[in-house]
């Protein structure tokens, strides 16, 4: 099917006309911001194309814990990034980027290939020209090393602690090793706001790119907590899955979003970000899909649940930013992690958005885990993978709805045909009320 250029049914005052012919031709008054990179690192491995292929073949990455002994807890699995894979070429900062904590690894890693480079081979890859800014979400930083800190401390007494412990646990230090292995002197910022970080961190390199302020981006999120600690908390809340019923139970990949047999999501590790262009400063290169609206708001019933009246809202925003009607959305990536409260009210949330227009839903979490506050970005990736395909990833693990998910049409089983043309929605929720919509299109696609 060839790609289609939307008519978006709505435009504000002032806004300048729909430019006509080739998409790359955009007038640089159009509020739609170009994705010319993907860096991506997941437990699947390293690169966009792994991710995609994955999904369309709804592998799940999830295996047994070997990041320390899981016995003790009821879910043993998780989707471990393989760092083997991670390689990077030698320079001054090898030495302090090898002791940081994994999320700044993996943020490095996904940043230079969203600039073309290969971190193995080059140190310091050529920066897009103009001004530029690197906008990193974090939820949780280095967790990790912060208990393995605290207990070596116990142990051994504070004159054995690293004086890498504070340099590699901040959570500015994805952004700032970043900034630091590119030689890059603009301005950088991290956003904590728990599992939307990184949705909000792409808004916000959206704003600063349609202000005219930057003429460039580097946006996503990176995250790695896979220690006793997260598992405790987690299991505390009874967030966690028990990886089914009976022998084997906390052992197989049971994240299954949208089930009516979900009990809880699986932890993951990520990293994903996306180079962004204005619409009339690519520099020169591919345009692989488009950032069309964003939008951000507060409010939940309580300190943890999903939103269901605000998690409305904040996806009316994003369309309305976009200017797009619910009724032209050709796919969702949900939030959706295996929850039985959480996915149940996003269902709600998105078939009253929708209506009968019923666009298909999926979910990537329960292919790549559940990764905080790279969700957004990852499911990003995965939406712009499957606008470029014209093939929305089925959700993995999902056999049949439960009665509170039926009101949505969850992709099952194989990959569903979907037209390219149509936007997409994205959508991440975080602890506290934090929620972050993206509205999304393909390569072929011309936003107002």
């Amino acid at each position: 099917m060839k790609p289609m250029r939307w008519p978006w049914r709505r435009t504000a005052a002032g806004d300048d006309p729909l430019p006509s012919g080739d998409p790359a031709r955009i007038t640089a008054g159009t509020r739609a911001v170009a994705v010319t990179g993907i860096g991506c690192v997941t437990a699947f491995g390293l690169g966009r194309d792994v991710l995609d292929d994955a999904l369309a073949a709804g592998r799940v990455a999830a295996a047994p814990v070997t990041r320390f002994d899981p016995a003790r807890f009821a879910c043993r699995i998780a989707a471990e990034v393989p760092e083997p894979s991670l390689r990077f070429a030698r320079d001054h900062l090898s030495h302090e980027l090898e002791r940081m904590s994994l999320f700044v690894r993996l943020a490095v890693h996904a940043s230079m290939a969203a600039l073309g480079a290969d971190p193995a081979v080059t140190g310091r890859p050529r920066l897009p020209e103009g001004r530029g800014l690197i906008a990193m979400g974090v939820a949780m930083g280095g967790l990790p090393h912060i208990e393995q800190g605290v207990l070596k401390q116990e142990r051994a007494g504070p004159r054995k602690t690293t004086p890498f412990l504070i340099p590699s646990l901040i959570p500015n230090m994805a952004a700032s090793m970043t900034a630091l292995r590119l030689g890059f002197e603009g301005p950088q910022v991290t956003l904590a706001g728990a599992c939307a970080s990184g949705t909000q961190a792409i808004g916000h390199a959206l704003a600063e790119l349609r202000a005219g302020r930057i003429d460039w981006a580097l946006a996503g999120g990176s995250e790695a907590v896979t220690t006793p600690i997260t598992w405790s908390g987690f299991e505390a809340m009874h967030a966690l899955s028990r990886g089914g019923a009976g022998e084997g139970a906390g052992e197989g990949p049971a994240a299954r979003p949208f089930d009516g047999a979900r009990d809880g999501m699986i932890c993951g590790e990520a990293a994903a970000m996306l180079l962004l262009h204005r619409a009339d400063a690519g520099d020169g290169r591919a345009v692989l899909g488009r950032i069309l609206g964003y939008a951000t708001n507060s409010g939940a019933p309580d300190l943890t649940r999903i939103p269901d009246r605000e998690g409305l809202a904040c996806m009316r925003l994003a369309l309305e930013d976009a200017g797009v009607d619910p009724t032209d959305l050709g796919a969702v990536m949900a939030q959706a992690s295996g929850m039985i409260t959480g996915d149940a009210i996003e269902a709600a949330a998105i078939a009253e958005l929708t209506g009968s227009h019923r666009p298909p839903v999926t979910s990537v979490k329960g292919a790549t885990g559940y990764v905080f506050a790279a969700n957004g970005p990852v499911s990003t990736v995965a939406a712009l993978g499957a606008l470029s395909r014209g093939r929305l990833p089925p959700v993995a693990g999902f056999r049949a709805p439960s009665e509170d998910t039926a009101c949505i049409d969850v992709v099952a089983g194989a990959p569903r045909d979907i037209d390219p043309g149509r936007p997409g929605l994205v959508n991440s929720f975080g602890f506290g009320g934090i929620n972050a919509s993206l509205v999304v299109a393909g390569s072929d696609v011309i936003g107002r």
